[in-house]
């Protein structure tokens, strides 16, 4: 799945333990040397990929935190939310905020509920075991964490502009994490799909266009803040990347079981 994005990466990773300095540091400290190339290897998804999805991950839950302890203690942040709900509450029209207020009906509990379910069936009918697993790591995940992190911040929504009232809390957005959790990783489920691949293709952007407006649309309605929406977004793609490497993990550990098993002598 990663072959391709990371050949670059792989080749300037080769050089690099080809130079002449990284060869005398291999003679003395040949473990250390070792680990660092089993770790940075393209051989399986447990080099490379996984060693990058893992700095995503960090990257991913610093930007989560910093956001999350603005929202308590910057005005800063507090300013910029404030400025970008009034900038597109000034631009919203009437036939627009309809349009977007009918499209995020999409996002809701129900709706992604019931897409959840009905991609579950039809990984079922498929006997895609490994997938279901990733299924319901990401939107399980997500789901369970926005209930929480909702209740630990208790954050109130931006009532003054906002074009319909929305009950629950506004920290993070449950719209934005549980598009990117559960259309994201059916992008990843097609990806891996080569039969199909001009289908994949067009139903791939059709998901991440629908994840991007998912987004916008909560802005340009006035029912969440730009930090609530990015949140959502940083919240749904944790667990898609967890989802990424449980998956993978399971494709390999197959793999390798196929392998072994061709490669066992009939007696």
């Amino acid at each position: 799945m990663f072959t391709r994005p990371l050949t670059f990466i792989s080749t300037t990773v080769n050089n690099f333990f080809e130079l002449k300095a990284i060869k005398q540091l291999e003679k003395s400290h040949p473990k250390l040397v070792g680990f660092v190339r089993n770790r940075l290897g393209m051989q399986d998804f447990l080099g490379l990929p996984l060693t990058l999805l893992l700095i995503i991950l960090v990257i991913n839950l610093s930007m989560l935190s910093e956001i999350a302890e603005n929202i308590v203690n910057s005005p800063g942040m507090e300013h910029l939310d404030s400025s970008v709900s009034l900038f597109l509450f000034h631009l919203r029209t009437d036939a627009l905020a309809k349009v977007f207020y009918y499209f995020t009906q999409l996002g809701s509990s129900i709706s992604v509920a019931v897409a959840f379910i009905i991609t579950l069936l039809i990984l079922l009918f498929k006997r895609k075991k490994d997938y279901i697993v990733a299924l319901l790591v990401s939107v399980l995940g997500s789901g369970i964490s926005i209930y929480f992190t909702k209740l630990y911040f208790h954050r109130e929504r931006p009532l003054d502009v906002a074009y319909y009232t929305a009950t629950s809390f506004s920290f993070p957005s449950g719209h934005t994490a549980g598009a990117i959790a559960l259309f994201g990783i059916i992008c990843v489920f097609l990806s891996l799909e080569r039969q199909h691949i001009k289908w994949a293709r067009f139903w791939i952007v059709l998901d991440i266009a629908y994840i991007i407006l998912m987004g916008f649309s909560r802005l340009y309605l006035g029912v969440h803040f730009v930090s609530d929406v990015a949140a959502g977004y940083l919240l749904g793609s944790l667990w898609l990347i967890l989802a990424v490497c449980v998956l993978e993990y399971l494709m390999l550990r197959k793999r390798k079981k196929k392998t072994a098993a061709s490669t066992t002598p009939i007696s």
